[in-house]
């Protein structure tokens, strides 16, 4: 039996990862509906990376702003990564709506006008609440509940205050970066499940919807996907990396490749935490900076999901033949910068984000409904420009930090 599985444990994890995806698939055609009884090897997959996520934030970022060893330095790199994130995701905004405007993603598609209500009211929150939620009352509730905004404030406060103090809390961050060697070995364990469970969710995803789904949404799927493919090769690779932060593109894509196919098969970018932290490091991030800017992009920097917020918002607004002026979609950039902050980077958090998008252009509600049943499909399709533009970022920080290891 060793001998077996032997080439199998050589293959690179990103090989074994696509078998698993395209089995999944092939199962999910043939087996339909019956597929869904695989299911839980996905669900054992998200649960077991779900289960590490908070101790690894906490951890990372505590040593983070433990090591800076200088607040200046920690503000300014704080300041340039969400500069980044800001930027492109304003960027990325654009990129959809001129994409989704150019397909034409609503037109030519008939709907009945009785399409059924979805029970979603935007809860109005003001930018002043989002900024005092962002404090926890209890930083073991927000562990307990994964809040990573939350983790992520508490965790850089804590390692800010262990630099001040410096020699006599030194048994704390030791027991910190212990933390954080635990919590690595135990991702790279469950790493190795990865295959399992995206073989587990692919032929769920595909048994359940088969491939009509894509038919009457064709338009909608192929601006999400030609805009990030677009955004992750041009903008990301190309200018971020390749302009800015003196990094062949090509070598960035090749190192990522195994994180854009974890996440394309998750479709979470807080679970792809720990693969995205080791290829990011691959390509010449510090760890100190890649601790910091990853962790905190997961739940901050949402450039895919910017870019079907402006996808949908347009697609929405053609079939019920709504017209959108300049100052409406300007206004959708604003509130889809501001709505992709709050995405904790779960699977489907965007039709959360998108109730607010619309609300923000009086577009009706019931294009959730619509959007919903394809929403893995175009989930899958805007995590990658999530996760990439975080490793973007990292290598724009590290560079101009003076910080990044050339690697040959």
């Amino acid at each position: 039996m060793g001998y077996i599985f032997k080439p199998w444990r050589n293959w690179s994890l990103f090989t074994r990862i696509m078998i698993g995806f395209v089995l999944g698939i092939a199962v999910g055609l043939i087996w339909g509906p019956g597929a869904k009884v695989l299911n839980p090897l996905g669900t054992i997959l998200t649960r077991l990376l779900t289960m590490v996520v908070a101790p690894l934030v906490l951890c990372l970022l505590v040593c983070a702003a433990a090591d800076v060893g200088d607040g200046k330095k920690l503000g300014r790199m704080g300041v340039k990564t969400v500069v980044c994130f800001l930027v492109s995701t304003a960027v990325a905004i654009v990129l959809g709506l001129v994409t989704s405007n150019i397909i034409g993603v609503g037109t030519g598609v008939t709907i009945q006008q009785t399409v059924s209500q979805t029970a979603s009211t935007a809860k109005e929150v003001s930018m002043l609440d989002t900024l005092i939620n962002i404090i926890p009352n209890n930083p073991f509730e927000a562990l307990a509940k994964q809040n990573l905004l939350q983790i992520i404030f508490f965790a850089l406060m804590l390692g800010f205050a262990l630099m001040k103090i410096g020699e006599p809390v030194k048994p704390l961050l030791d027991i910190f970066r212990s933390g954080q060697e635990a919590m690595k070995e135990i991702t790279n364990i469950v790493l190795e499940f990865t295959p399992y469970g995206v073989f587990g969710l692919m032929a769920n995803v595909v048994g359940s919807n088969g491939p009509e789904i894509l038919i009457p949404y064709i338009k909608a799927i192929a601006a999400m996907y030609i805009a990030g493919a677009i955004y992750v090769i041009v903008v990301q690779a190309g200018l971020m990396v390749g302009v800015i932060g003196r990094v062949n593109p090509l070598r960035f894509l090749h190192e990522m490749k195994e994180a854009m196919a974890f996440v394309f098969a998750t479709c979470s970018s807080v679970a792809t935490i720990p693969l995205n932290l080791k290829c990011t490091k691959n390509i010449g991030v510090d760890d100190e900076t890649a601790n910091f800017v990853i962790p905190f992009g997961a739940v901050m920097n949402m450039n895919g999901t910017a870019i079907y917020e402006a996808v949908a918002v347009v697609f929405t607004a053609q079939i019920f033949g709504i017209e959108l002026g300049f100052t409406q979609q300007v206004m959708i950039m604003l509130t889809a910068t501001l709505a992709s902050i709050g995405t904790a980077g779960i699977p489907g958090s965007g039709l959360v984000m998108l109730t607010i998008v619309l609300s923000s252009v009086n577009l009706p509600m019931e294009a959730i409904g619509l959007l919903a049943g394809i929403d893995r499909i175009l989930n899958m399709g805007r995590v990658i420009p999530n996760i990439v533009g975080d490793a973007a970022s990292a290598v724009i920080v590290s560079r101009t930090e003076g910080t990044f290891k050339d690697k040959k």
